[in-house]
């Protein structure tokens, strides 16, 4: 099994606004692939549109351009440059047919207690670790072995080796699984679904925000793309 993730927002109590992690378990890489740069050529000219700099109605810099092309030429998918046409189009391009499966963990900053926000790369390794145990022993997830890639752009470099055995240790432990977890930090540029989860967390993010995606979220469950959503802290315990 294959899981790539990516993040939108920031752990931080002072927020009112959640932190949303978006988890994609590719099940066809290959034609997955074909469906992603189907996407980006065929969308080429909007998606540069988009990613230019944009500034308010009080001409305050509201968004930074240049993020998914470099002197011209396309570099990666960034969700948080598309606009609400995009993302939707989004949506509805890429799940047409079943390559992947989506899970999505959701922290609320405003329960969170001032010491989990003490040191958030400690708070991302554990709420991904009570998420898959729920997924996993849920059954929303297969217990298999697994190879979690991540953009290393979005991990603090002291606790990015340290996931991969926190995984292992804990959720053996605790007879959640027998399986292996592999974890891999990697440059967002070169791995296409790494993009994709990055477009589906702002999605979710901005959803949670706004109620401006109850259609596309309505579509991701009854295409059975996305199996899970789990929320820290639990309100059910």
């Amino acid at each position: 099994m294959h899981l790539y993730i990516d993040e939108s927002g920031s752990i931080n109590n002072k927020l009112n606004k959640p932190f949303v992690i978006a988890i994609v378990n590719v099940l066809n890489p290959k034609k997955l692939n074909s469906v992603y740069k189907r996407f980006v050529k065929s969308r080429i000219k909007d998606l540069k549109d988009l990613d230019k700099d944009y500034y308010n109605s009080k001409g305050k810099l509201a968004k930074v351009g240049n993020q998914m092309f470099q002197n011209g030429k396309f570099k990666e998918l960034k969700g948080s440059q598309f606009d609400s046409k995009m993302k939707k189009n989004f949506v509805e391009y890429i799940t047409k047919k079943k390559y992947f499966e989506l899970y999505f963990l959701r922290i609320e900053n405003n329960l969170l207690s001032d010491n989990i926000c003490k040191n958030t790369a400690r708070a991302f390794n554990y709420t991904i670790k009570l998420a898959l145990s729920y997924f996993i022993s849920h059954k929303l997830l297969v217990d298999e072995d697994c190879l979690i890639q991540l953009d290393e752009r979005n991990e603090r470099t002291e606790a990015k080796f340290f996931l991969e055995t926190y995984l292992n240790t804990e959720l053996c432990l605790n007879n959640i699984t027998e399986n292996h977890f592999s974890v891999r930090y990697l440059n967002s540029v070169a791995n296409p679904f790494i993009q994709i989860a990055d477009v589906f967390a702002n999605l979710y993010y901005s959803h949670l925000n706004t109620n401006g995606y109850d259609a596309e979220m309505k579509k991701l469950l009854e295409r059975n793309i996305l199996k899970g959503d789990f929320v820290f802290p639990r309100r059910d315990v």
